[in-house]
């Protein structure tokens, strides 16, 4: 069977249920390349839920590179200049960043009563998804913005170059953030905050004219601008500091290495007479670089 035949599919998936009859256990068919492999439609799947469910994923550089990664990014880029006939010029001091990423394994165990057999297929592939890929995919939307060393909160910050400590959310503590944005990166440049964050202490900022400083997104029911920059609405954003980053998030490297694959084991719940399931996804990121990242610091939770 091919890996993204309907056929494999729906195999794969009676063989998690243990629904497989004596006969295919014994003879089991599978695709030549790999004998284990997640059917390419329910990858797909996995995979469209993690983005729905990590909103840091949709705005990052994405990789899906099998093994260590290393990417070569933008680093200081000098202006042309006037050029003199026939002068020679000179070669600008270019330069390139380059981020290395390895794998770290991102896991999650469910056990389920053996009743998860008298599911039609489609129920437990559903309920798979949600379970596996949702829980893998806050864990790695966690690791993004808050890992100690690879994340976004642990990038070298300074005030007023590219942080802004303030006791408390105001108009002007929004602007001067606004302010150390280098204006290059603009036009693709996002906020980041937690829901809690936004609603309860941005979203009733005014500007000098009694302007609200955010509008809300009444079509998508979530997020909106604020200050004309889209917002990206996340809620591992620290709620009591850190809690609003204005970023280029394309510069933010990662590399799913490889996707989320899935076992069973019924030994394991043999004396509750359950199913465990187990699903690892393997992954890495970090910013390429920092200048495109700013950050309000505050206390106030």
């Amino acid at each position: 069977m091919e890996i993204n035949s309907v056929e494999y599919r729906d195999f794969w998936l009676r063989k998690l249920q243990g629904n497989l009859t004596p006969e295919e256990r014994s003879g089991e068919t599978y695709t030549s390349s790999n004998s284990n492999a997640v059917p390419t439609l329910v990858a797909d799947k996995f995979f469209e839920k993690m983005k729905k469910i990590a909103p840091m994923l949709s705005e990052i550089t994405l990789m899906q590179v099998a093994g260590n990664l290393k990417f070569v990014a933008e680093g200081t880029r000098n202006a042309a200049s006037k050029h003199t006939e026939n002068v020679d010029g000179s070669i600008a001091d270019d330069t390139t960043v380059y981020v290395t990423l390895g794998g770290f394994e991102f896991m999650k165990l469910i056990k389920i009563s053996r009743t998860a057999k008298l599911m039609s297929i489609d129920a437990f592939e559903g309920w798979m998804i949600d379970m596996l890929a949702g829980d893998i995919a806050r864990a790695i939307d966690n690791y993004i913005i808050n890992d100690g060393t690879n994340g976004i909160a642990a990038l070298t910050w300074t005030s007023n170059v590219n942080q802004i400590v303030a006791t408390n959310y105001a108009y002007g503590d929004v602007v001067s953030l606004i302010s150390l944005m280098p204006a290059a990166y603009d036009a693709e440049a996002k906020f980041l905050t937690n829901k809690k964050t936004l609603y309860t202490q941005i979203a009733t900022i005014v500007d000098s004219t009694g302007n609200p400083i955010f509008v809300p997104d009444t079509i998508s029911g979530i997020g909106g601008r604020l200050m004309g920059y889209p917002v990206v609405v996340d809620d591992y954003v620290e709620t009591t500091a850190s809690s609003l980053y204005l970023g280029k998030w394309t510069d933010v490297v990662g590399n799913l290495s490889e996707g989320i694959h899935v076992d069973a084991d019924e030994s394991a719940g043999f004396n509750s007479n359950s199913i465990v399931y187990r699903g690892i996804a393997v992954f890495d990121s970090k910013p390429a670089k920092g200048d495109a990242i700013v950050r309000l610091v505050t206390t106030t939770a």
